[in-house]
């Protein structure tokens, strides 16, 4: 039993027991975890629960294979909860509130598991709303049945599985009597002023007031569940809405476990479908057929399958279609569907049952079934399947399905048999235009349930971003979720307005794109981006020109199916092949940490494809996919640089000849990663040699025209030793091949300045410390090791570090310097000197 040991609300204790007892079930938490918590938890409700032979053992058993529509059962139920509440006028609510909001909730795994154990859940709510009225100090009613006999028929149905209990004969009704006082008297219901109460049907041992409030938390779980139902039961419907109603009495499985399409679109409670007309005919034209006549819709999850059948529901509800004016649409849950049906040929039963009622509507009623591949899978069983397609075969269960195409070609096109009795209509996704379309029709609902107003232009950078840079979803869905969270973060902080900057967060932190590029035209950045990256590349001015006019091109829309740019960038080393590739990363996409950097050293082997792009189905590590590609997927925008080309097997450099030409590679799982929106730069020191070798030669020319001429020269040699190494096909495929040459003694001497810039910035954040350098320190690592016209810039950075770091962090560590000290670094003969100053002194100079 739970030992509470502080003051805690109940439905926070009972929400932690259930929470606790499906984690180490390995379980997911449903309502019925929290009926199996209010039976542990000692008090009234538990007691009326253990009153039936209901303990927590056995509701945790048939919580098991009980499931739930709501998406968040337990934060539905404690809402719930809190209504029952304040219907019964508690000043907090607890687990006798709950009990009585999972006893009105009829889609909840709480209420099923107490209807496969036979228990009168009418009755049980009636007994618990009296129960909290007493709790109240108010006039309590009891319904006097046969107690004792009750309790010994429900203790020993309580041991029973739950399919046991359903095989039971149903109760006879008793005479039912009531106690205001120790002596009984007949029940009479009291004059009332509340005009519902005139609605209300007799109910035994049941008060007015506790009438209203139970037929007023009924009013509200079936509103929303299906806003219609209640509307109907109290015969408000007008003639033109009556033909698409399924009497309860003749259709009771179908009302059970379904939802009428058709009558919702009729009252109004379906989402608008904008933009789907013609998709809509295709599915009527299949449903019009003779033969064959189970339309099957295919496509990616969100690309609004549902939606159309939506559509078809609307367009039978206005007429439209003469022929099927009548014609029933029926959504068929299939977690309802295998609900209780443990009991081998239970399954088959229901789908007789389900048969028989279709058949009774002579034609009128068609069954949709989303995620269509869950009914024909090793999950639901062979028995549903061969049920199914029996009827199918024998046209007894004229439906509509819907599925991905993954799941249809491993489920329906494995199966001939079930091929044939479906009619595939592949559904793509909308282009921007439409989706837009369908975000304008959807945004008024937004707009009422958040309280606050989206902007045309928000609209339509939720489209354009969701499609530019949210991958692994499809439109409109992914514009749809976009701004159903831009609308909730914009009231939770209070705005009553949602501009573009606030989808720009929103995308920004989906897609790790900064916020700043979204906001900035592309065409100002992208002509600006040879000068962008000269800030931080030295020298090579020619080549980034080069490459930032094919960036541009391809941006533009005019390089096809391609990515951003494919560039070979050969050269010595330490000359600025790597540090050109993280430029273009911070300089397009934001960071350096937008690139994907691969040794392809270490991919000199054949079998280091399945590495790349994944291993292939029945490998060890199928599941964990590719390191190019899945890096691809998760950050579509980014620099793929691929060092050392010249040491990767030909295997794997043939893996990249799709990927350069068409911008797509197939992963080992089957799916195509996306290229195009990635910069390839590719680097490779084939040809140092002769680059060197030129380089050494170049003394010999004058300032300026002389060093051009050896430098076309060189750059000749280089890409001539390229072509003979790389196959034609390869080579053929590149954008650019560009050869970077050797740096000479100012070009060091430039990214000397920067690299200790760099420096002082680093120890002025980290540290406090202000440093200025003098111009006698750069020539002193020139000297000192720093420059070296065979290696680039590194020997430069290496000297940094022996000459600066080096004292400057034994400076620091020994507390010589001090944060908020004025530094100066002078030279002082072969060594850097430092010299503390004071900050005043140096500002009075």
């Amino acid at each position: 039993m739970t030992v509470v040991t502080r003051r805690e609300p109940e439905l926070v204790l009972l929400r932690k027991q259930a929470e606790e007892w499906a984690l180490n079930r390995r379980e997911r938490v449903t309502s019925a975890h929290l009926l199996a918590a209010i039976a542990d938890l000692p008090g009234v409700a538990s007691d009326l629960l253990r009153e039936r032979g209901l303990s927590a053992e056995a509701l945790l058993k048939a919580a098991r294979t009980s499931t739930d529509d709501d998406a968040d059962p337990i934060r539905g139920a404690v809402q719930r909860a809190r209504e029952v509440a304040t219907s019964l006028r508690a000043s907090e609510p607890g687990a006798l509130h709950l009990l009585v909001a999972l006893l009105g909730a009829r889609r909840c795994a709480g209420y099923r598991v107490l209807d496969q154990f036979g228990v009168d859940v009418a009755r049980l709510r009636v007994t618990a709303t009296n129960a909290g009225l007493e709790g109240l100090g108010r006039r309590r009613v009891v319904a006097r049945t046969e107690e004792s006999n009750e309790r010994e028929e429900r203790g020993a149905r309580g041991a029973q599985a739950p399919h046991a209990a359903m095989q039971q004969a149903p109760r006879t009704n008793r005479a039912v009597t009531v106690s205001l006082t120790p002596k009984p008297v007949p029940i009479t219901r009291r004059p009332t002023s509340d005009p519902r109460a005139e609605e209300l049907p007799e109910a035994p041992g049941l008060q007015p007031e506790v009438a209203l409030a139970v037929a007023a938390l009924e009013q509200k779980d079936t509103e929303q569940k299906d806003p219609g139902a209640f509307k109907n039961t109290r015969r408000k419907r007008s003639s033109k809405h009556a033909r698409f109603v399924l009497d309860a009495r003749n259709f009771k499985l179908l009302n059970s476990i379904g939802r009428n399409l058709t009558l919702a679109a009729a009252n109004g409670e379906l989402q608008p479908v904008v933009g789907r007309d013609a998709e809509v005919d295709q599915v009527l034209d299949v449903l019009a057929k003779r033969e064959g006549h189970n339309p099957c819709l295919v496509g990616v999850s969100g690309v609004g399958k549902t939606s159309i059948v939506h559509g078809v529901a609307q367009r039978i509800a206005r007429g439209a279609e003469s022929s099927l004016d009548e014609r029933v649409i029926v959504e068929v849950f299939t977690s309802e569907l295998l609900a209780g049906t443990g009991v081998r040929g239970s399954l088959a039963q229901r789908v007789s049952d389900l048969k028989k009622e279709v058949q009774a509507a002579e034609g009128r009623v068609v069954l949709f079934f989303d995620e269509a591949h869950q009914l024909f899978s090793a999950d639901a069983g062979e028995e549903l399947a061969a049920e199914l397609k029996r009827a199918l075969g024998a046209s007894e269960l004229p439906c509509i399905g819907a599925t991905t195409p993954a799941d249809f070609q491993r489920c329906f096109e494995a199966d001939p048999t079930l091929l044939r009795r479906f009619s595939r209509l592949d559904i793509e996704e909308p282009d921007r235009l439409r989706a837009l379309e369908i975000l304008e029709s959807l945004a008024p609902g937004f707009e009422r349930h958040h309280q606050v107003r989206f902007t045309a232009e928000a609209l339509q950078h939720a489209v354009d971003w969701s499609a530019r840079y949210i991958t692994g979803r499809a439109l409109p869905d992914k514009a749809i979720a976009l701004i159903d969270l831009a609308g909730a973060r914009a009231r939770r902080r209070g705005a009553s307005e949602v501009r573009s900057d606030e989808i720009a967060e929103l995308v920004s932190e989906t897609a790790q794109v900064p916020v700043e590029r979204l906001l900035e035209s592309d065409g100002e950045r992208l002509l600006n981006l040879e000068r962008t990256l000269a800030t931080r590349v030295v020298g090579h001015s020619a080549h980034l020109q080069r490459m930032a006019r094919i960036i541009r091109r391809n941006a533009a829309g005019l390089g096809a199916n391609r990515p951003i740019g494919t560039f070979l960038l050969l050269g010595p080393t330490g000359v600025g092949k790597t540090e050109s590739a993280k430029a273009i990363a911070a300089v397009l996409f934001g960071s350096e940490q937008a690139m994907t950097r691969l040794d392809l050293s270490e991919y000199s082997e054949a079998h280091a494809v399945a590495r790349l792009i994944g291993a292939p189905p029945g490998y060890v590590g199928h599941e964990a996919g590719g390191q190019l590609t899945e890096a691809v997927r998760r950050r579509p925008y980014q620099v793929l640089l691929f060092d050392e080309i010249e040491k990767a097997h030909t295997d794997v450099l043939e893996t990249f000849l799709p990927l350069f030409d068409e911008g797509r590679l197939t992963d080992g799982r089957g799916r195509t990663v996306d290229f195009t929106k990635t910069v390839i730069i590719l680097t490779s020191n084939i040809g140092a040699r002769e680059a060197i070798e030129s380089g050494a030669r170049r003394l010999g020319f004058g300032p300026r025209e002389g060093v051009q001429v050896a430098q076309a020269g060189t750059s000749e040699r280089v890409i001539a030793v390229a072509r003979e190494q790389l196959s034609p096909e390869f080579f053929n495929r590149l954008d650019e091949v560009l050869v970077f040459g050797g740096l000479a003694r100012a070009e060091v001497e430039e990214i000397a300045r920067r690299l200790l810039q760099q420096l002082t910035d680093t120890v002025y954040a980290q540290r406090g410390v202000e440093l200025r350098i003098e111009p006698c320190v750069v020539n002193l690592l020139l000297t000192e090791g720093g420059f070296d016209s065979a290696l680039g810039a590194r020997p430069m950075k290496r000297a940094i570090a022996r000459h600066v770091e080096a004292p400057l962090a034994e400076a620091l560590l020994s507390e010589r310097v001090r944060s908020g000290d004025f530094v100066v670094l002078s030279a002082s003969g072969a060594e850097v000197a430092i010299r503390v100053e004071a900050a005043r002194t140096v500002a009075a100079e």
